[in-house]
């Protein structure tokens, strides 16, 4: 990301004037996950650009966990940023050893259908308007959202 006052989307094509900041390291521990998250939506609904906060992608926290190995040891690092025009960026980065995206089981597949996790990319590629990876020292996926 650029310097505190301006935002850069996933493709690296535009720039513009933030009105929200959050950079927070948290621990991988699924027991504090829920209430870390829960802050971070609190905060961004005090931001003028609040609608439909829920459904941001935060939730990949829990895969950056699962990345860690839930080792309370290691860490995740997450950085949220919101623009004058409501995009919505958001990078999650663990120190796991990565995965390839491509590879991933189809979990709207009728072997996968009741299976009891691998959801989490296929939510966030619903909800966001692009997901980028990026795999150097940890995994790093990036998300946007555009202002409906």
């Amino acid at each position: 990301m650029q310097g505190p006052d301006q935002f850069r989307d996933v493709s690296d094509f535009q720039i513009r004037q933030l009105v929200f900041r959050l950079e927070t390291v948290i621990p991988s521990d699924l027991t504090l996950l829920d209430d870390i998250v829960g802050d971070i939506t609190a905060e961004l609904k005090d931001t003028p650009c609040c609608g439909d906060v829920e459904t941001i992608g935060l939730g990949s926290c829990q895969c950056h966990v699962h990345g860690n190995h839930c080792d309370p040891q290691k860490t995740v690092r997450v950085s949220v940023a919101v623009n004058e025009n409501c995009d919505l960026l958001v990078s999650v980065k663990d120190s796991g050893s990565g995965f390839d995206p491509t590879r991933l089981p189809n979990p709207i597949a009728a072997e996968n259908l009741l299976a009891p996790h691998g959801r989490g990319i296929f939510l966030i590629r619903q909800y966001m308007d692009e997901v980028d990876f990026k795999f150097d020292r940890g995994t790093e996926v990036r998300m946007r959202r555009r202002k409906k």
